[in-house]
């Protein structure tokens, strides 16, 4: 199995939940290795799930379909720029409600015919 040769059975036995026996044996080619597992080394996440069709892991970083890297503290921080977006949607939203009110000023200068 090609893409296993540059990885350590054990690594191969622990990615995979499988006994490193099992590992020896895909390593040298004396037993098949399931799709899934073939994906997973290759760094292809298309093995979680057909949503994660094209995505895949490579030097430590996860890859999009469209060639987007993001490394781990990438992902880590969407959390928390999902809650400044939130924030400042709701500020946004705060915002046009005040200028949708009408102006005090205005309205006490037409009473006085200023």
């Amino acid at each position: 199995m090609s893409e296993a040769y540059g990885i350590p059975a054990i690594e191969i036995s622990v990615l995979c939940g499988v006994d490193i026996a099992t590992a020896r044996r895909w390593k040298r080619g004396t037993s098949r290795i399931p799709m899934a597992a073939r994906k997973l080394l290759a760094g292809d996440l298309s093995a979680f799930g057909k949503e994660w069709k094209g995505w895949t892991i490579r030097n430590g970083k996860l890859i999009s379909p469209e060639g987007w890297d993001y490394s781990p503290g990438d992902v880590l921080s969407l959390t928390f720029v999902r809650t400044q977006v939130a924030h400042l949607e709701r500020l946004r939203r705060d915002h046009e409600r005040l200028e949708e009110q009408p102006d005090p000023n205005r309205a006490s200068r037409r009473a006085t015919g200023a």
